[in-house]
């Protein structure tokens, strides 16, 4: 019953433009690295091949087919930002500190460039990493108000690639669990496999 699970979950994020699975086994592909899956699965078990996966297929996946817990998990932390922006405005308006308005703002610029497809995602966690530094230095230096807007984009920043890591690694473990999965995925282009070592990647 959960393989038939895993493989409707194969077609989830590809309703509007499904693409027929031209193989039967990854040893079928042509230019693929590996005979059968049991290679593939150690393959990536043993950290010199690496599993891709498109971050929206992956979310669309996680929404319809992820465990109870870790869709609570992301439900939570959505929840949270959700709590932290309603806060800053009530904030703003009784100790009267009308920059922490700028929260919000902060808050779904930092949701959008914070999430793994977007195209400059390097430059986003480069950016996500200095907020630490850069609250701490506001702290020590008394200024509360900037420091709690840094504070907000860190938060959002850590909430959405959480959510996006929970998603994402659970729908890899899924398309490692099940040849026929990994073959749905793979043909419609929301996976890919890349050498650790060459940095080649395979895809269909």
């Amino acid at each position: 019953m959960r393989r038939n699970n895993n493989r409707t979950s194969a077609n989830a994020r590809l309703d509007e433009s499904q693409e027929p699975v031209a193989w039967r086994s990854v040893g079928e592909i042509y230019g693929f690295p590996f005979s059968s899956f049991d290679e593939l699965q150690a393959a990536v078990a043993a950290r010199s091949f690496q599993l891709g996966v498109d971050p929206f297929a992956a979310a669309e996946w996680s929404a319809r087919f992820n465990s109870p817990v870790k869709k609570t998990v992301i439900a939570a932390l959505s929840l949270l930002l959700v709590i932290a922006g309603a806060a800053s405005i009530i904030a703003a308006f009784v100790v009267k500190d009308y920059w922490l308005l700028a929260a919000a703002p902060i808050q779904a610029t930092v949701f959008y460039v914070a999430h793994p497809a977007w195209p400059y995602h390097k430059w986003a966690t480069a950016g996500g990493a200095l907020t630490v530094p850069v609250f701490i230095n506001l702290l020590l230096n008394e200024m509360t108000t900037a420091a709690t807007l840094v504070a907000y984009a860190g938060l959002t920043f850590a909430a959405v690639r959480a959510a996006a890591f929970i998603a994402n690694s659970a729908f890899r473990k899924a398309l490692l669990g099940d040849e026929q999965l990994f073959l749905a995925a793979f043909a419609n282009r929301v996976c890919t496999l890349r050498n650790s070592r060459t940095n080649r990647v395979f895809a269909a």
